[in-house]
């Protein structure tokens, strides 16, 4: 007796795989034409997986491939996790493709989503030292305390002075300065020595010569004390002489003459 013949994969699932390879190869390269193709010809293949659990948007994404992933995200679940979780939006975020990243995030990909780890986009970008990107992502609400499963921060794995810096900077801006409607970080540090004085700093008044107010007050109420004290007193009037005794005697001594 022979032994028994393995059994052959049928022929559909070996044309799928040979679709779903040269689709991500065409993903990973931005050939845009041989993606539409497939993707009509193959609706399923949009999102299929290779050997690392990525998809077709995961490989344009990391390859920065901005036409590709601008036409997956609109066919392909922009949402799908590779191996630990990691996402489009973190494979873009490695590279430092900007653009990439605004576009996933258009098409509804969150900005602090993360993997298994615990890695952020702003993880990412900072540990490339992509300053770009940092920026971007810090517009649109990225949290710059979060921490990986580690314990660290984008802080932590800046790959640069200039990008630890800034991070440094955007965390005190955030407490202290005021961000403007469009979500834009206020350009220039704040004057501390004038917010810290601003509550305890005295008004110099300058020297017009004039009474203080208070001295003005003190001798205004004392005349007004003066006048209030002159209408409740009566007037003391003068007493009338009475002088008719004088006119009698002037008149008697006229008859006598």
């Amino acid at each position: 007796m022979g032994k028994p013949k393995k059994p052959s994969r049928p022929a559909t699932s070996a044309t799928n795989n040979t679709a779903d390879e040269e689709l991500h190869g065409a993903a990973r390269s931005g050939d845009l034409e041989a993606v539409q193709r497939i993707c009509s010809t193959n609706p399923l293949a949009i999102n299929s997986r290779d050997k690392h659990s990525r998809t077709p948007l995961h490989l344009a994404a990391w390859s920065g491939q901005t036409k590709v992933v601008e036409y997956l995200c609109k066919k392909a679940d922009v949402g799908a996790a590779a191996m630990d979780d990691m996402g489009a939006i973190h494979f873009a975020a490695q590279k430092g493709h900007t653009e990439v990243v605004r576009i996933l995030f258009n098409s509804g990909v969150p900005i602090k989503s993360h993997n298994r780890k615990g890695m952020t986009a702003l993880h990412y970008a900072a540990q490339g030292s992509h300053l770009e990107l940092v920026k971007y992502l810090i517009k649109k609400g990225a949290t710059i305390d979060a921490k990986n499963k580690a314990g660290k921060t984008p802080v932590d794995l800046a790959g640069s002075e200039e990008i630890r810096a800034f991070l440094v900077q955007c965390q005190t801006t955030s407490s202290k300065e005021v961000l403007n409607g469009k979500g834009k970080i206020s350009e220039g540090r704040p004057n501390s020595s004038l917010e810290e004085n601003a509550g305890t700093a005295e008004i110099e008044v300058p020297d017009t010569g004039e009474e203080p107010d208070d001295e003005r007050d003190e001798s205004f109420k004392r005349k007004s004390d003066e006048d209030t004290a002159k209408d409740i007193l009566p007037q003391t009037k003068k007493p009338k002489v009475a002088l008719n005794h004088l006119l009698a005697a002037d008149d008697t001594q006229e008859d006598d003459e």
